[in-house]
């Protein structure tokens, strides 16, 4: 009688809320500080996401390793300002690999010119769970994509 009782109660009790995707989504702080660091731009903090053998690919192509990230994160900081977000689509994850997958909607303002581009498109970050050298385990960027270009 005791399990119909709490059965029963189950039964009537108002569904479960669904939680914020930041509680399903492991990389919602990744992302939110990678777009932060872009504002602010911090070039080393953003760099510090990123496994040593990195890539970031784009309709200009495929830059790879941290040097040749180095000089276009500092050459977009420095022409640029950027009001970046992220909407995360698809975010999966096996063993130590894991991607997020999703589109990008930002403003840029060329900071020579003082000319707007309004900017859209899709992105696919992977991530590889590495070890850190204080020995935690940490998730860095191993590929990124980005496709899209200037809304018209």
């Amino acid at each position: 009688m005791h399990f119909a009782l709490l059965l029963l109660l189950a039964l009537q009790a108002p569904a479960a809320t669904p939680s914020p995707a930041t509680d399903h989504d492991p990389f919602a702080a990744l992302r939110d500080q990678w777009a932060k660091d872009l504002h602010g731009k911090f070039v080393e903090d953003s760099l510090a996401q990123y496994a040593p053998d990195a890539d970031f690919i784009s309709d200009t192509g495929r830059t790879h390793g941290m040097g040749a990230l180095r000089q276009l994160f500092t050459t977009i900081t420095k022409t640029f300002d950027s009001d970046l977000a992220f909407t995360s689509q698809r975010v999966e994850i096996s063993g130590d690999l894991a991607y997020d997958s999703g589109t990008y909607k930002e403003t840029l303002l060329n900071r020579a010119t003082g000319k707007t581009q309004s900017m859209a498109g899709d992105y696919l970050t992977v991530y590889r769970r590495m070890k850190a050298p204080n020995g935690n385990a940490v998730w860095l960027i191993v590929e990124q994509v980005w496709t899209g270009g200037e809304v018209k």
